[in-house]
C-alpha cells in the first residue's frame, strides 16, 4: 500500500497526535461572495469524505479524501496509531472500533434505513448498493481486504 500524505495535518502534527478518528460526509457551503465553508452533512449530500482526529481538546481535520481513498486513509491511521475509528454525520454517530468493525456498523445502518426491508414485497435488489453509505462501506472493506493496494 502506498503511503498517504494526510493533507489536513498542521505543521508539527502527526497521526500519533490523535486519540481517535472519524470519517464524515462533507459538502462545500458557499456564501454570498467568495465565502466557502466545509460542513458535515447527510451522506446523500456529500461532496467528499473528510477524516477528523480528536486531540483530546477538540477535533481537527486530518485528511480530505480523494475519490476512492477514504477506506485506505482510515485504515492507514488505524494501523499507525491503533486508535479507534468511527463514522459521524449530522444525524448519526457510530461507536468506535476498527475499520472492519465500522464497515459492519455501516451495513447495519444501511439495512435499518432501506425502505421496505422488513416487507420483502417492497424490497428491491439494488436498494443496499444504492444507499449513500454503501460506497464508504465498500471502500472500508476493500482497504481491510487489501483490494485497493496501489
Amino acid at each position: 500500500m502506498s503511503p498517504i500524505s494526510f493533507n489536513g495535518l498542521s505543521a508539527g502534527d502527526s497521526p500519533a497526535s490523535f486519540r481517535r478518528f472519524c470519517v464524515s460526509p462533507v459538502r462545500i457551503e458557499r456564501g454570498n461572495h467568495y465565502d466557502e465553508a466545509i460542513e458535515v452533512c447527510p451522506p446523500a449530500e456529500r461532496a467528499f469524505w473528510s477524516i477528523y482526529g480528536d486531540t483530546g481538546q477538540g477535533w481537527q481535520l486530518v485528511h480530505d479524501a480523494e475519490v476512492g481513498e477514504a477506506g485506505r486513509a482510515l485504515l492507514a491511521l488505524e494501523v499507525a496509531t491503533g486508535a479507534p475509528v468511527h463514522y459521524v454525520d449530522c444525524d448519526w454517530r457510530s461507536t468506535g472500533g476498527t475499520v472492519a468493525g465500522l464497515a459492519d456498523r455501516l451495513a447495519e445502518r444501511i439495512h435499518d434505513e432501506i425502505p421496505g426491508y422488513d416487507g420483502p414485497e417492497d424490497f428491491r435488489d439494488d436498494d443496499f448498493e444504492n444507499h449513500p453509505l454503501a460506497e464508504l462501506r465498500e471502500l472500508l472493506l476493500d482497504a481491510t481486504n487489501g483490494k485497493d493496494q496501489k
